[in-house]
């Protein structure tokens, strides 16, 4: 018999089957009345108040989460920095209007290369002045780096400030405090990175104003050339001769604008710059799981995290706004959406960590400290918890094997419905009804057992109401053996049970998963995709009522269909209508408790997948792991006592709410980053996308409720609800009344429209003219393409529509990204007042046999060349970098080239082997040489064309716009 389950039984060749209604029919009259009653256990669930608990479970874990994500600051600011609170942030906020006044700042502009940088340069000036009597030095440096930057980005003559604070009597050890003032074209760039901008001089403020000297100094960069792959940075790095002193680093910048600033990246392999966070930061913000996201590659972006890291060779923290991602890049990019809370945080937090790392031995001996990951999130904002991945590793498989244990011990003990029912079946021919007139007895009670005629019994279950079934046999107690040999047959049932439940756990993943997916691809093609973008809680409500209404239909299908095998056999027989809601409570209880080790089980399994690739974000199934465990463990006692009781289901949520908080508190991260990237995916269905995420979530936060579908009585109201929901939204989708996009001033939600007003001119092998052609060359930066555009302007459609293609130097056409698709609109020719200069300075064969080229080349700040072979030549070397890398199997290789104002002509040479036998249907050139240039600012960036187009977008378009020059030679 199972444990904790006793037969005491008097005779050994009987069943009594009792009806749950005997109880109750005892009238109180005998003895244990009163014990009954109290005994009297519900093992079902009532379906309205079940839904009713998880519903409000829900709600409260999404209050929590939703209250911590707006609190920016916790606690009163301490230290240096508070003691200036007010006049600090007054001074942060006016640097920041002040230079997001400027306007946009592209590298190479007056805004960016003088007004800016003297901007900087008179308040660092001020901030040197005001310390001079203090313990400190201030030293400025203005750069001008060249070079290049991943072999094929070319910077001339860029603009960078560092500010050396140290101790007057010197130091060897720097850290290193990084922010970048320039801006995308066509955006103020307050959150990127004007705000990191004037953090760090509030920061350089306070740390030169301390009375007392730091044990090591620090390296402030305000660079001018982040926007433009990094380049600043790079210039710093590989150049500066303060570069060999630094030690570490802090990088702030952004991929929203405003809210909290998450520490996404640490090290890396440096575990002493995350312990530094952990102790220091006032207002702690820190994920490994964004750490282990973005250098994945999910993200589309990146920071001068990688050029420090990869270049510097040295540890960092990289810091970064991720709240409202829709404006990024974009005009609305303004210093009113940046709350005073958010620059405050984000100084508090700087400063501590910076504080705090310049007083450390860790800094002055970073060689001696030992690599390695760790493992560290936050708390809802409160609290930073953080430990190596080694010990992460322990906890984690000590958790596994915990859980096995426990599954270990169920295979060997628990008993199993078929062994019940089975002998039921035999037996029941010849089994003892009581029937509900039967006059009770005098009776007595031992130990909460049955009372019966007399007789004193226990079920052969926990409780009165699970199933009266006892079991007797003519045969002698068991022996040894015996138990040995039931023992294992318990364990191989109750095994196969658990392998079943399971693959029916990833059937309903796959099903529901594949009906979510197939609803996004109808909503795609009824084209409403992205009708989520501006109204979000439509798509959650769509798909999440599909993905939730399907789960829920699976498993109540699987949850009939087994009753239906394994109870109504038993209950065929003349007492059906008293043995089947028996049957009923005990099979459905058995099945919870299976769905309950199955979702222990899989999670388990993604503990150890995750744990045994190093991954350090496996501590997330650990607490899905965990908590559950322990919180089935603490509650058996109360189950068996009170069955389903209000105090059980309390507490069973309360043990679940840590892990869930924490899952939440995750997926509204993973929401607040990828749901804005989706309006810069050109490439993959957004639709797509989000039923998928919706689904995981789904899935994910059900693990540990699915076992309530086997306990509650019925789930008809539940999935006539959810479909109701999922009909209702999708008939509002279809109808258009959710549109994607919104020019709200409170929170807008912009479509982004790329537009170049282009000439292309394609010249002969004398030099000539061949061809030219101009026009307004339009992309959309989303997947909807111009669906939504057309109606408002005839004139983008699909007859103007080009598909991309990779024909001679990428198509005549100057690219500023490869997109998807293309809308060329005939346009008058560009006619900038500073047109490019180029010219062919020499050709000439080098003793090696190859042809060698130079060229001259003057032109705005932003240009691009492309280099195409032809005829079996291929490119032998350029004067750019030490090394090429081949763009398109070897015959297409690109150059980007960027300058500040005072850069000079810039000169570059390429050798070319010339073919061994000529192709004769190749074209009659060797090689062609084509070059865009981009005026992303001045007066050259308009034109009357494109303002005439820009005039007819709708205001919730973001169009950013331009003109672009294309040149094509041929040698």
């Amino acid at each position: 018999m199972p444990a904790g389950v006793v037969a005491k039984m008097e005779s050994y060749n009987n069943i009594r089957i009792l009806p749950l209604s005997y109880e109750m029919q005892n009238n109180g009259t005998d003895d244990c009345s009163e014990a009954k009653k109290k005994q009297k256990m519900r093992y079902l669930l009532w379906e309205f108040g079940g839904v009713a608990l998880v519903t409000v479970f829900s709600l409260v874990l999404l209050g929590i989460v939703h209250l911590s994500t707006q609190q920016l600051v916790t606690g009163t600011s301490t230290g240096e920095f508070n003691a200036v609170r007010a006049r600090s942030l007054k001074l942060r906020r006016k640097h920041l209007e002040n230079i997001t006044s400027i306007g946009p700042r592209p590298l190479g502009s007056q805004e960016n290369e003088v007004v800016t940088v003297n901007y900087l340069l008179e308040q660092i000036e001020h901030i040197k002045v005001y310390s001079a009597l203090g313990p400190h030095s201030v030293i400025v440096d203005i750069q001008k780096p060249t070079g290049y930057v991943f072999w094929n980005h070319y910077y001339d003559r860029i603009s960078n400030i560092a500010v050396r604070l140290e101790p007057k009597d010197g130091t060897q050890h720097l850290m290193l405090a990084n922010c970048h003032f320039d801006t995308v074209a066509n955006s103020p760039g307050a959150s990127d990175n004007a705000v990191g901008c004037a953090v760090m001089l509030e920061v350089l403020h306070s740390l030169a104003n301390l009375s007392t000297p730091l044990k090591h100094g620090v390296v402030f960069v305000f660079n001018g050339a982040e926007e433009n792959m990094l380049q600043g940075s790079h210039g710093f790095i590989t150049q500066h001769p303060w570069a060999n002193q630094i030690r570490a680093f802090i990088n702030l910048d952004s991929a929203g604008v405003g809210g909290k600033e998450m520490m996404f990246q640490a090290g890396p392999n440096s575990p002493w710059l995350v312990q530094a966070y952990v102790h220091a930061a006032k207002h702690p913000f820190a994920s490994v799981v964004a750490q282990e996201i973005f250098q994945s590659g999910m993200i589309p972006s990146d920071t001068d995290f990688r050029i420090y890291s990869h270049f510097g060779k040295i540890p960092g923290i990289d810091l970064a706004f991720i709240e409202n991602g829709f404006i990024y890049h974009t005009k609305y990019d303004t210093p009113d959406r940046i709350l005073t809370d958010s620059i405050q945080r984000a100084g508090d937090n700087i400063l501590a960590i910076l504080k705090h790392l310049m007083m450390s031995k860790e800094l002055g001996n970073f060689s001696e400290a030992h690599p390695g990951q760790m493992v560290f999130f936050d708390l809802l904002g409160m609290v930073m918890v953080a430990y190596p991945a080694r010990i992460g590793t322990i906890i984690n498989y000590v958790t596994a094997v915990a859980t096995f244990l426990y599954l270990f011990i169920k295979c060997c003990y628990t008993g199993n419905i078929e062994t019940h029912l089975d002998s039921a079946e035999t037996t029941l021919a010849n089994a003892e009804t009581i029937h509900a007139s039967a006059e009770p007895s005098q009776t007595s009670c031992v130990d909460q057992g049955d009372c019966v005629d007399g007789e004193t019994t226990l079920t052969g279950a926990e409780t009165l109401d699970d199933a009266e079934i006892i079991q007797a046999s003519p045969d002698p107690p068991p022996t040894l053996w015996n138990g040995l040999v039931n023992c294992s047959r318990r364990a191989c049932c109750y095994l196969v049970k658990l392998v079943l439940a399971t693959l029916l756990l990833i059937i309903s993943w796959i099903i529901t998963g594949l009906t979510v997916y197939i609803i996004a691809l109808v909503v795609s093609l009824m084209g409403r995709s992205m009708f989520w973008y501006s109204n979000l809680y439509a798509g959650i409500f769509l798909y999440g009522s599909a993905a939730t209404g399907m789960m829920v239909l699976i498993h109540t299908v699987a949850k009939n269909l087994y009753y239906r095998s394994f109870c109504r056999p038993v209950c065929r027989y003349a007492y059906q209508s008293a043995c089947q809601p028996v049957f009923q409570q005990f099979v459905r209880r058995k099945l919870g408790e299976l769905n309950f080790d199955v979702s222990l089980l899989v999670w388990c399994f993604a503990l150890i997948f995750l744990t045994a690739n190093k991954m350090c974000s496996a501590y997330i199934p650990m607490l899905m792991v965990a908590f559950p465990l322990v919180t089935k463990l603490l509650l058996t006692r109360e189950f068996r006592l009170r069955g389903l009781s209000l105090k059980y289901m309390v507490l069973y949520l309360l043990g679940l709410s840590p892990p869930y908080v924490y899952f939440v508190y995750l997926m509204w991260l993973v929401f607040e980053v990828f749901i804005p990237i989706q309006g810069r995916n050109t490439t993959h269905s957004p639709e797509v996308f989000l039923a998928v995420l919706i689904s995981l979530s789904v899935i994910f936060l059900s693990s540990f409720f699915i076992h309530f579908i086997y306990l509650v009585r019925s789930t008809k109201g539940l999935l006539a609800s959810l479909g109701t929901v999922f009909t209702v939204f999708l008939l509002l989708v279809f109808c258009g009344l959710f549109f994607p996009y919104t020019a709200d001033p409170s929170a807008p939600r912009p479509k982004r429209v790329f537009i170049q007003h282009i000439t292309s001119t394609i010249h002969d092998l004398d030099g000539q003219v061949e061809s030219k052609d101009s026009g307004l060359l339009i992309n959309s930066e989303d997947f909807t393409d111009m669906q939504h555009i057309t109606p408002l302007i005839p004139e983008i459609n699909n007859t103007v529509r080009r598909e991309s293609c990779h024909v001679r130097p990428f198509c005549f056409w100057p690219w500023f990204v490869s997109v998807r698709n293309n809308w060329y609109i005939p346009a008058a020719e560009v006619f900038p007042k500073s047109p490019v200069e180029f010219q062919l300075l020499s050709k000439e064969n080098t003793k090696w046999g190859t042809v060698k080229m130079t060229f001259e080349v003057k032109g705005p700040s932003h240009m691009s060349f492309y280099f195409e072979t032809h005829r079996g030549a291929f490119l032998a070397s350029w004067s750019f970098a030490n090394e090429m890398h081949p763009f398109y199997e070897n015959r297409h290789l690109s150059i980007s080239y960027s300058h500040g104002i005072d850069a000079p002509v810039w000169n570059f040479s390429i050798e070319i082997q010339p073919p061994r036998k000529d192709d004769p249907s190749g074209p009659e050139e060797m090689v062609s040489v084509a070059f865009n240039s981009y005026y992303y600012f001045g007066e050259d960036q308009r034109t009357v064309q494109l303002d005439n187009m820009l005039e007819r977008f709708p205001k919730w378009a973001f169009v950013s716009s331009w003109a672009s020059i294309y040149q094509m030679y041929r040698y």
